[in-house]
């Protein structure tokens, strides 16, 4: 990370937090000399909208001018989508209650791909619903995991 780069990440992740947003991944690259910044961000129950990616993308823009006239830049951001993986604690507290895909790295129950409902997270565990029983599994034996959707 060169130091314009990190100029920016502390410059966006300061205005997502005052937005009172999460910034959920942070990319640059280089395109024929122009910084690309791709974020990104929603709201820490989830839910972010379009809309309120556009808004945010706008204050990122203004505040960038004002503080780096002249560079040649490119900024994105994005909602994580409802598709997203789901691999940290924090990920899996958002889908609290919902039913949920889970890949393992090895098997719980037998299977190491299970279908079950997030019920919450205890001593550093995710505790689940999976056919009317309650499981924990250590965020440690989780590969992946989704949000079903359901038709």
């Amino acid at each position: 990370m060169n130091i314009e780069d990190s100029k920016f990440k502390t410059l966006i992740a300061g205005i997502v937090e005052r937005e009172g947003i999460e910034l959920v991944e942070y990319k640059t690259s280089q395109s024929r000399g122009r910084l690309i910044v791709r974020c990104l961000v929603d709201y820490p129950e989830g839910g972010i909208t379009l809309d309120r990616c556009g808004k945010l993308n706008r204050i990122i823009l203004a505040e960038i001018e004002e503080r780096f006239p002249g560079l040649d830049y490119l900024v994105e951001v994005n909602s994580p989508g409802l598709d997203r993986n789901l691999k940290t604690e924090k990920d899996f507290k958002k889908v609290k209650g919902r039913d949920i895909l889970l890949w393992l790295n090895e098997p719980i129950a037998g299977k190491q791909f299970l279908e079950a409902k997030v019920v919450g997270i205890k001593s550093g565990k995710l505790i689940l619903d999976y056919k009317g029983e309650s499981i924990s599994v250590g965020f440690d034996k989780i590969k992946t995991g989704k949000q079903k959707f359901r038709d």
